[in-house]
């Protein structure tokens, strides 16, 4: 009887693994998951303990229109890698328009806190080198998760790094000897992580398995990059939106459409 039993459990567990691993057939975008995990693990302590109290401590201090002017800064400062990329991927229109975008936005746009050039009629357009090299055709290798800076692949890791180099603040350190990159980077970090903690906090909370999610989410988006096709990012922070933050020095009060027009519902 107790071996009946035995053999009973022995079957039950193995029936119970081969669902388990029926339900999660293994990716081959992703073959680096036993090393992946561990790390997206310790990044998620790492926001957990460290940069999500820092965002809800900015977020205390700041509005949404200060954070929405923080990132729109920092984005007018990669200007450099926007243009490369458009160039090397021979975006010729797309370039002079990175030209006109940061002039306007860094004399009109006080610096970049303000984005004038998108309400004037230039289309803003994320760039970056890692998607210029997948326009090149350079495949993006495996799912790649990298310690505190999060989800990539071995192009876009190398693309980070060509970005690192053309940013002003590289240059500014190099040439002047101040370490100027820490400091604005950490604000750059913890700005974003505060404008998307409530994006953050939802998929945590729907996903079943919030490293999938994540993993799929970011080849999706990188895939969509390098076609040039989807959604604007929301300056740079990676966060999907439909209408951009409002820029109210240059907000114009446009007379209503139906202006003239007696409302039916007027005594």
């Amino acid at each position: 009887m107790r071996q009946r039993t035995a053999t009973v459990a022995a079957l039950a567990l193995w029936a119970l693994g081969a669902v388990a691993c029926a339900g999660t057939p293994p990716n081959p975008a992703d073959p680096w998951q036993g090393m992946n995990r561990p790390v997206f693990d310790f990044n998620e302590g790492a926001d957990r303990w460290v940069l999500e109290p820092a965002s809800e401590g900015w977020s205390f201090i700041t509005t949404d229109g200060i954070r929405d002017s923080v990132a729109k800064f920092f984005y007018n400062l990669a200007f450099p890698s926007r243009f490369v990329s458009n160039v090397g991927q021979a975006e010729g229109q797309q370039a002079i328009i990175e030209v006109a975008r940061f002039t306007i936005n860094t004399t009109v746009g006080l610096v970049g806190f303000f984005d004038p050039a998108t309400r004037w009629g230039l289309a803003r357009r994320d760039e970056d080198i890692g998607q210029m090299f997948g326009r090149w055709g350079v495949e993006p290798g495996p799912y790649l998760v990298i310690p505190l800076l999060g989800p990539s692949s071995p192009r876009d890791a190398v693309g980070l790094v060509f970005d690192g180099l053309l940013s002003p603040f590289t240059w500014i350190g190099i040439t002047t000897g101040i370490p100027t990159f820490g400091v604005p980077g950490v604000l750059n970090v913890v700005n974003a992580r505060a404008r998307a903690d409530q994006q953050i906090e939802n998929a945590r909370r729907s996903a079943l398995d919030y490293y999938v999610f994540v993993r799929d989410a970011y080849m999706q988006y990188r895939e969509a990059a390098v076609a040039n096709r989807g959604s604007t990012s929301d300056y740079g922070s990676g966060a999907i939106y439909e209408a951009g933050p409002s820029d109210d020095l240059y907000e114009l009060d446009e007379p209503a459409d139906d202006a003239g027009e007696e409302d039916p519902d007027a005594p």
